[in-house]
């Protein structure tokens, strides 16, 4: 579904069309799943007020439904997707501490802390990587005589 700003481009033909194809996948289904929860809910106060106690969950679970279906529905309709506004937000939260990253480096003047070359874990830790390679190449299956 395209945006509010490339809707503003769609020539009229375009907006009918999709106009009729968000009444279709968007709409219509909306309508049915309000539909749909508002008769649970009713049932379900119907059994709960019988006394069936496990009813009263359903009770408020059926409109917590609908609320969700009403915000999905919304964002579609908004941003064309559910999770497209967040991803833009969490990108942009993302270059922000990069951002501040970079000035923290700027300021004292090193770069990321790296790990010295002196540690004997990581020194053991590479020969016995360089000896698995070197048994084991990578992307390849193990030789015939490692198998058995």
């Amino acid at each position: 579904m395209p945006d509010q700003q490339s809707r503003r481009q769609q020539t009229p033909a375009e907006r009918k069309a999709q106009r009729r194809k968000d009444l279709w996948q968007l709409d219509l289904p909306l309508v049915f799943a309000i539909a749909l929860c508002t008769t649970l809910t009713v049932v379900e106060m119907r059994r709960a007020t019988e006394g069936v106690w496990r009813a009263w969950a359903y009770t408020f679970e059926w409109p917590m439904i609908g609320i969700i279906c009403c915000w999905i529905w919304y964002r579609y309709r908004k941003e064309g997707s559910v999770t497209k506004g967040f991803s833009a937000k969490w990108k942009a939260r993302i270059e922000q501490y990069e951002a501040e990253i970079e000035s923290l480096d700027r300021k004292t003047g090193e770069a990321q802390p790296s790990i010295p070359a002196e540690d004997p874990q990581l020194q053991e830790w590479q020969r016995y990587v360089d000896d698995l390679h070197r048994r084991e190449p990578p992307g390849e299956p193990p030789p015939d005589e490692l198998r058995n």
